[in-house]
């Protein structure tokens, strides 16, 4: 396993570990997401929201990426509950293959049924957002506008 993250480091210019590693976008859920959001993706109401079957999961592809690039901040309702913690952005944390990867597991897992999301989607989100220097709000998520193509 070491010698696969070994090669992806140095491959990842030429090609997408993402798609080449199944096991990325667990590894990344698990390293960073599971405290919060839990193995199950059910989350900790009423502190960590589920990731479960939600519209942030299985809506709109960049939306996904972009909340994960610069984080949420302030109260969100989930799935009809009020959740009142505060997700901080992991763009300084995570590459684009990385965060494809783990947005293409949990949108395949915890029930979800939604499409692959590549490392050029969150790497278009994270030159769109660049200039961004706030976490969204439930208001700026709710009102995104749905993905023209699936994955994107």
């Amino acid at each position: 396993m070491k010698k696969l993250i070994a090669a992806c480091a140095l491959l990842t210019p030429v090609l997408s570990c993402a798609q080449d590693s199944p096991d990325l976008g667990k590894q990344v859920y698990m390293t960073l997401c599971v405290a919060c959001h839990q193995p199950t993706g059910l989350g900790l109401p009423p502190v960590f929201p589920p990731l479960s079957k939600t519209e942030y999961v299985s809506g709109s592809a960049e939306r996904f990426a972009a909340i994960i690039l610069k984080g949420i901040i302030g109260p969100i309702t989930v799935n009809g509950q009020l959740y009142t913690n505060v997700m901080p952005p992991q763009e300084a944390m995570l590459t684009d293959e990385k965060i494809a990867a783990v947005v293409t597991f949990v949108r395949s897992n915890f029930g979800n049924l939604s499409s692959a999301v590549t490392p050029e989607v969150v790497a278009a989100a994270r030159k769109k957002f660049l200039d961004r220097k706030t976490s969204w709000t439930e208001a700026e998520l709710k009102a995104w506008p749905e993905d023209s193509v699936a994955g994107k």
